[in-house]
């Protein structure tokens, strides 16, 4: 039984550094897509990658199943797959669809923004304040921050951040707040899927944050005003400009890539 016990633990931990090592390659691979490393119509051959990485081919294979299943690799019928490296257009395409879904989306926290306040506003109407002041402690417990007044305070710590990291963290934690709030876990969970990839690549290296923080704040005040056209323009402003910076990273490093061999060429 002891025997059994110690085969099933190697098998365990076996299998957890299976998973461990597919999502690196994932993650790897994913970033070299992102950050236009892998050229349109690149292959990600199982024995190659093995090598390069030094590690069995099985990982390698569940990762390129996950790779297609996310949308960065495709299957060709001769059973090889192929790295999606997307155009110009098709990453525009990607960012409006996001920017769209997401409008929807904050539009409907916007709203629950005005049934809050005119909750808290019933609650601060109904408390007497006394003078030892129990009861305004009570209201204090009672009244709930509004989806805006979070967010605004995301927005002061992304601000006050000094590093750009930080700022981007702060930025990532903005866009996960934001889906927390729309308190419906089937739309929370598409919204979070187009999270990841794009946009968290495009958060993490990429853009003026000082320019995504103004971004960021007429949003949130158009949640808190409940205006859908400041919230609509402003989120296509936000993830439209990402999309720009997405294309101008690429065309760079294929600028650099043929400078690199023409120089080569030339020697």
């Amino acid at each position: 039984i002891r025997q059994k016990q110690r085969n099933r633990k190697n098998t365990e931990g076996e299998n957890m550094a299976s998973v461990q090592t597919k999502d690196y390659i994932v993650q790897l691979i994913k970033e070299e897509i992102l950050s236009g490393v892998m050229k349109p119509g690149e292959e990600l051959a199982q024995e190659a990658l093995a090598e390069r990485l030094g590690v069995s081919r099985m990982p390698i294979r569940e990762a390129l199943q996950n790779l297609v299943q996310e949308g960065f690799a495709v299957r060709l019928p001769n059973r090889h797959i192929q790295a999606v490296v997307l155009s110009a257009q098709q990453i525009h395409d990607v960012f409006h669809v996001i920017a769209a879904m997401a409008a929807e989306n904050t539009i409907l926290v916007a709203k629950k923004e005005q049934i809050l306040r005119r909750k808290n506003a019933e609650q601060t109407s109904q408390t007497e304040f006394e003078e030892d002041g129990q009861s305004k402690l009570f209201l204090e417990r009672e009244i709930e921050k509004t989806p805006s007044e979070q967010l605004f305070q995301i927005l002061s710590g992304m601000e006050n951040a000094l590093r750009l990291e930080k700022k981007a963290e702060w930025e990532m934690v903005y866009q996960e707040r934001l889906i927390s709030l729309f308190e419906n876990p089937y739309l929370s969970q598409l919204q979070g899927k187009t999270m990841d990839g794009y946009v968290a690549y495009a958060i993490e290296k990429m853009g003026d944050k000082q320019q995504k923080l103004e971004q960021l704040r007429r949003i949130t005040e158009g949640i808190a005003e409940n205006n859908e056209q400041k919230i609509r323009m402003g989120l296509r402003e936000y993830y439209l400009s990402y999309a720009d910076a997405f294309v101008e990273k690429w065309e760079n490093n294929g600028k650099s890539t043929t400078s690199k061999k023409s120089s080569a060429a030339g020697n």
